[in-house]
């Protein structure tokens, strides 16, 4: 191959009200603003991962719950977080009134998962092990 991705760089989000987005995003997953343009996307973000806000029209419908089946798409934004980081998180999401549900086991990770009020679907998780994330490349070495 003649290049290689590094990461996910950002994932595009449609909100009702970027101001709104920005605050939630800041105050419960401490998101910060890293680059603004005019009239949008915002882009938020930490950790080296991006949200690009965009504004969605008035008359557009709310992502369908997670549980619903529904077309191809992608379905939830996942942050990673450390074990410390990941008991702290389920009482600060608490502490904000946000529902969650989990901690759901996975056998290699822990992950809980809630919703942004615009409902789009978002994930924490937490690997027991760190070098348990390899690739295929990674074993063959």
């Amino acid at each position: 191959m003649s290049f290689a991705v590094e990461r996910v760089d950002h994932v595009e989000l449609y909100v009702r009200d970027i101001e709104s987005a920005i605050g939630w995003y800041r105050e419960v997953l401490g998101l910060e603003v890293l680059h603004r343009w005019e009239p949008y996307p915002v882009m938020i973000g930490a950790g080296g991962t991006a949200l690009a806000l965009f504004l969605a029209k008035p008359q557009s419908e709310p992502p369908p719950p997670a549980s619903v089946p529904s077309p191809m798409r992608f379905r939830r934004v996942a942050w990673r977080t450390d074990s410390d980081g990941f008991a702290k998180a389920q009482q600060h999401l608490a502490s904000h009134d946000v529902a969650f549900e989990g901690p759901i086991d996975h056998g290699v990770s822990h992950s809980i998962y809630f919703t942004d009020p615009d409902g789009h679907s978002l994930e924490i998780t937490c690997y027991r092990d760190p070098s348990t994330m390899r690739t295929v490349a990674d074993d063959k070495a």
